[in-house]
């Protein structure tokens, strides 16, 4: 009741039409949800507590990676390698803000994720002001993705 009453609130007083199970995920560690597997991978967003996950979800021979918010960690680049479809935070375009990725620091290590596709998020005035001249697809609300 306590965990639901953090991400939730009133959702412990809510009757519930299906099983809710809260599970713990362990950075590095995959587990299995049926046939979705989910590697969670410690990313940099502060000292207030985390941990701080990116995921990388694998069903079906196909691979989606996330960074959540981050500065830019070592553990992007095993997380998002080779994966169909590679989420990314972009919050700048070339400055360094605390807790935050920048598209240039993503771009100086593209060559060694290689993700097959590429969607932006997360993305300051600064980034939204650039999209038009970038080569690089961006998250929009209502955003549909086939892969």
């Amino acid at each position: 009741k306590q965990a639901m009453e953090v991400m939730f609130e009133n959702s412990s007083k809510t009757k519930q039409r299906f099983d809710l199970n809260i599970i713990t995920l362990a950075p590095g560690t995959t587990i299995q949800f049926g046939a979705v597997s989910v590697t969670p991978f410690p990313v940099v967003h502060g000292e207030s507590g985390g941990p701080f996950l990116g995921y990388r979800i694998e069903t079906e021979g196909r691979v989606i990676a996330y960074t959540a918010d981050t500065e830019w960690t070592e553990a992007l680049v095993p997380l998002g390698r080779d994966a169909d479809l590679f989420i990314a935070e972009a919050y700048t375009y070339d400055r360094s803000v605390k807790n935050h990725l920048s598209l240039k620091a993503l771009e100086a290590r593209l060559a060694d994720i290689k993700p097959k596709r590429l969607i932006l998020t997360h993305m300051s005035d600064d980034m939204l002001e650039r999209l038009d001249g970038l080569p690089y697809e961006a998250a929009s609300d209502g955003l549909v993705v086939d892969i």
